[in-house]
């Protein structure tokens, strides 16, 4: 009786973990809800927030430049950089064709971010310190990756895109 018992409650606990499993992360490409929004209201809503100073928007030449992405692999993007290079903040929302290229993405945002913290590793040090506490998060057919002293507004403000 008692390994009846026991094999019906391993079978219950690994029911329970195979359901666990199916679950989508919200963070990662193709997780959580079908959002329909334009890149550019998101970037809208973070610089009347966040506060930039002048800035360079890419075109599709200085994205592959900046970032090595292929503009061709997104429907819409929105990527700024500064103008000078005596700070480390800058934004970019970016909307893939294809949530399969969202690990292309993502790895291009990391790729940049790692650029910009050696660019200020022994040059500013407090610089240094903010592009180490970037945000990057994919969701959906939607990334983000935003160096800023204040990333956890930026964090807010695109989450609540997808709520």
């Amino acid at each position: 009786m008692k390994k009846k018992v026991l094999g019906m409650a391993l079978a219950a606990m690994m029911v329970l973990g195979l359901a666990a499993c199916g679950e989508k992360n919200e963070d990662t490409p193709g997780g959580g809800e079908e959002v329909n929004v334009k890149v550019e209201e998101i970037t809208e809503k973070i610089t009347e927030t966040l506060e930039y100073g002048a800035m360079i928007e890419l075109d599709a030449e200085t994205l592959l430049q900046f970032y090595e992405l292929d503009a061709e692999l997104l429907e819409e993007y929105d990527a700024n950089i500064p103008m000078m290079n005596v700070t480390t903040q800058e934004y970019s929302v970016f909307k893939v064709k294809d949530v399969k290229d969202m690990d292309t993405v993502m790895a291009a945002i990391e790729k940049r971010a790692t650029a910009v913290q050696k660019s200020f590793e022994q040059y500013l040090p407090d610089q240094y310190e903010n592009a180490k506490n970037y945000y990057a998060v994919a969701k959906g057919n939607y990334a983000i990756f935003v160096i800023h002293e204040n990333s956890d507004a930026a964090k807010e403000i695109f989450q609540g895109f997808f709520k």
